[in-house]
């Protein structure tokens, strides 16, 4: 993913020169100009500034959002979704959504049928199933997952970067060395529960890696070394008690 740029600050004019008056733009289009950068900053809101690339920016957005997020409601999708009818054409259905610009996510195959999920907004997907063989809708649901707000670091960046949900809880905390996964990375779920915990070092994954259930017990335990897994990775019920073990394959 592209690194937004950083904004280049202008160089200061010297003090014994004078505007270029056949470069200033006339006072109607200065002032609209000023109003439209007034207007910009008045409509900046917590949910775009946690796009921003400032830290700062997006944990103060972040902390207003845990208190005054209010979730888009089912029910404005609802009608949508019960139009769309078992035997639809796929390009019947991707129709009835583009009025909505709806975007393609988390696609999925087995066998004779496929499913796609089509985004509609920040928490509401639509996801629909189709068989292979004439591209006919067999199954579709409305399906709540909140999507998280990425936004990639400066290059080089040392530190610790931490992006967000639209609800204002943590998505990804990362450190980073030069630009690079250096320590520890952790993903959360939209609920603010810790999902993995990995660690890197100057080969890629390196070290521990643990799964939580959303109710903060481990789902999975196992290891890394140098962006390989190496001995015996272990997943838990959520009582404690181990599910299966598994070896990596030697490669």
């Amino acid at each position: 993913m592209s690194t937004p740029a950083l904004a280049q600050r202008p160089r200061s004019t010297q003090n014994n020169t004078l505007p270029d008056l056949m470069t200033m733009p006339p006072p109607r289009l200065l002032i609209a100009a000023l109003l439209f950068c007034a207007t910009d900053r008045l409509i900046a809101s917590p949910r775009s500034d946690l796009s921003s690339i400032s830290q700062e920016t997006r944990d103060a957005a972040a902390k207003i959002l845990r208190g005054s997020y209010s979730p888009p409601p089912r029910a404005r999708w609802e009608p949508i979704v019960d139009a769309i009818k078992i035997g639809d054409s796929k390009d019947k259905i991707l129709e009835q959504l583009r009025p909505f610009s709806p975007t393609p996510e988390m696609c999925t195959a087995s066998g004779g049928s496929y499913c796609d999920c089509y985004r509609l907004d920040d928490l509401w997907l639509v996801r629909c199933c189709y068989r292979v063989s004439d591209d006919t809708l067999f199954k579709h649901e409305l399906v709540e997952f909140l999507r998280w707000v990425w936004v990639a670091p400066p290059p080089h960046f040392s530190g610790v970067w931490v992006t967000y949900f639209p609800n204002g809880q943590r998505s990804h905390e990362i450190h980073y060395q030069d630009g690079q996964y250096s320590g520890e990375v952790t993903t959360f779920r939209f609920d603010g529960s810790k999902c993995v915990v990995q660690r890197y070092g100057p080969e890629g994954v390196d070290g521990e890696d643990t799964g939580f259930f959303p109710s903060g017990g481990v789902k999975y335990r196992g290891n890394w070394k140098a962006g390989k897994q190496v001995g015996t990775w272990t997943w838990y019920n959520e009582d404690g008690s181990i599910r299966s073990t598994r070896e990596p394959a030697k490669q």
